[in-house]
């Protein structure tokens, strides 16, 4: 979202300030807003997404208008660090609506040969889910690398130490995991198995799509704040210049 403040060629001649005091003065105008627009979609952010994540709430970026640059940015970080997704790559549909992009764990499991190209992961009854609502890093990281392990067929006192290892390390965790590709009679996804035992569990199951209803009204908050501070902003910047081009003895130069 750009905040650009247009027709407003005339307000330098009217307050005596010159073109590029004028310009200085309408950056900041903008800047200052976009600000607002910002802290406006933070709050809309919260209404709209359940639970999001210190992440999520971080997302969300200024790039401020200079007196060359005349608009400012409010938008989602398009780059990510460390471990962490691209805000654009999940809120982007959330504003738009559409079908979102790969996460991580389907890209994994893709690379892997467990996920059909095209198909998605949806959370399954033996999914732990954390205080924000995503499937538990811990849980999946033990998915990630349980489906690499090759077990020995039984479970006798010939297995070797380092499959005994495995297997408390399994243990553990909870449960064998293992996958079924979708096509099949029954619903492709990963599953949970307890060692020594018949219980079964879905932790996660493969879906052809996820589509998303747009539900972020991104841009209508932005227009309305806009619309509301803007003209404050515009005043105490022009006014602040004014001020700074009396106090130099500069008012009306054209430098």
């Amino acid at each position: 979202m750009k905040v650009e403040l247009k027709g407003l060629e005339g307000l330098g001649v009217l307050s005596g300030l010159s073109e590029r005091r004028m310009a200085s003065a309408l950056a900041t105008a903008m800047t200052r807003t976009a600000v607002e627009v910002r802290d406006a979609e933070l709050v809309e952010l919260q209404r709209a997404i359940d639970r999001p994540t210190p992440y999520t709430l971080r997302s969300l970026y200024v790039r401020g208008a200079t007196a060359q640059r005349q608009y400012a940015e409010v938008w989602f970080k398009d780059t990510t660090t460390g471990s962490g997704i691209a805000a654009t790559n999940y809120l982007g549909p959330q504003v738009d609506g559409g079908s979102r992009k790969h996460k991580r764990l389907e890209a994994s499991l893709r690379a892997a040969g467990h996920l059909p190209a095209g198909w998605l992961v949806v959370p399954g009854a033996g999914c732990r889910i954390d205080a924000y609502g995503n499937a538990d890093r811990g849980q999946v990281m033990q998915v990630l690398s349980q489906l690499r392990v090759q077990l020995v067929s039984g479970f006798d006192r010939s297995m070797s130490r380092d499959a005994r290892k495995q297997i408390n390390a399994q243990r553990k965790a909870g449960g064998r995991f293992f996958v079924i590709p979708p096509g099949g009679k029954a619903r492709g996804g990963v599953y949970q198995r307890e060692l020594m035992g018949r219980t079964v569990t879905p932790v996660f199951i493969f879906v052809r799509s996820a589509t998303y209803r747009a539900r972020f009204d991104f841009d209508g908050v932005a227009q309305r704040t806009i619309d509301r501070v803007v003209d404050g902003h515009i005043t105490r910047a022009v006014m602040e210049q004014v001020e700074r081009s009396m106090r130099t003895g500069t008012q009306g130069a054209l430098w």
